[in-house]
């Protein structure tokens, strides 16, 4: 069955400019990559993203920089260009866990799943109780259609972070595809409703609750986050893939690319760092 993709589970987060005549070199690097973080942190990632270029002007090799622009490219969706960042920082510390994880996300987002796995070992290799790297490695293996095993690291994640919101929306997500939506639900509506509240979380909430077969309440949400011809649309999807067996609805789901990255013809050997 050939479904509709509409927009799957939407996947994420002005300041003055810094008078760098006032400052040191060192201290406009400082300034520039606080400014810079101040806003990524509001959610204006337009404006974060020149400021690093401006903390990396004053000091090409700043790491603080390097890792804050690489997460400020993957929220817009740059995988190639925060692969980069991450790569430059782990070329001279190797043992930096932010830029592995960071690679291991901008590996995703290229679509290449089983490269970032390697990724992540290593970060894991270096610390088991990072649940951020545990909750990488529920994506990827998500992505490959490895839903237990998948489900397994969320589980592990959240007994180390429980109200980790990144972790219980991928793992609601997870239970939802695998035909346990009451149980994704119970992760995701106490998230869904809260402050930390995210698009992407609302409509893995959506599909889950119409994975239960409660159309109503996925609708509400889905209006949260779209308009009613849109709504309408994500409601006949997500309805299409609960009628699906659980197998076809997990390989339904790793070809949508609203959900899963696709691979863009690159070769895995132009990915290795």
């Amino acid at each position: 069955m050939k479904l509709a993709r509409i927009i799957g589970a939407g996947l994420m987060l002005l300041l003055g400019a810094c008078d760098g005549s006032s400052v040191t070199h060192g201290d406009a690097y400082e300034a520039a990559v606080r400014q810079a973080e101040e806003a990524r942190a509001g959610g204006h990632v337009d404006t974060a993203i020149p400021l690093y270029d401006r903390a990396l002007q004053a000091n090409p090799q700043g790491i603080e920089a390097k890792l804050g622009l690489g997460q400020a490219l993957l929220t817009i969706g740059a995988a190639d260009e925060a692969a980069a960042q991450f790569r430059d920082v782990l070329a001279r510390h190797s043992d930096d866990g932010q830029a592995r994880r960071g690679l291991a996300a901008a590996l995703i987002g290229m679509g290449q799943p089983t490269l970032a796995e390697k990724q992540i070992d290593l970060a894991l290799q270096a610390n088991a109780n990072d649940f951020h790297a545990l909750n990488l490695l529920g994506v990827v293996l998500d992505m490959q259609g490895r839903h237990a095993e998948a489900q397994a690291n969320y589980h592990r994640g959240l007994e180390l972070a429980p109200d980790d919101p990144g972790l219980r929306s991928n793992y609601g997500l997870s239970l939802a595809i695998t035909g346990q939506p009451q149980a994704a639900i119970g992760l995701l509506a106490p998230v869904a409703s809260g402050r930390r509240s995210t698009p992407r979380i609302r409509q893995n909430l959506a599909f889950a609750y119409a994975m239960a077969g409660d159309l109503s309440n996925a609708l509400q949400l889905c209006r949260h986050d779209m308009n009613e011809t849109f709504a309408q649309r994500q409601l006949a999807y997500y309805a299409q893939l609960r009628s699906l067996p659980p197998e076809l609805r997990s390989a339904e789901f790793r070809r949508n690319p609203m959900f899963v990255p696709q691979n863009a013809g690159r070769t895995a050997a132009s990915a290795v760092p």
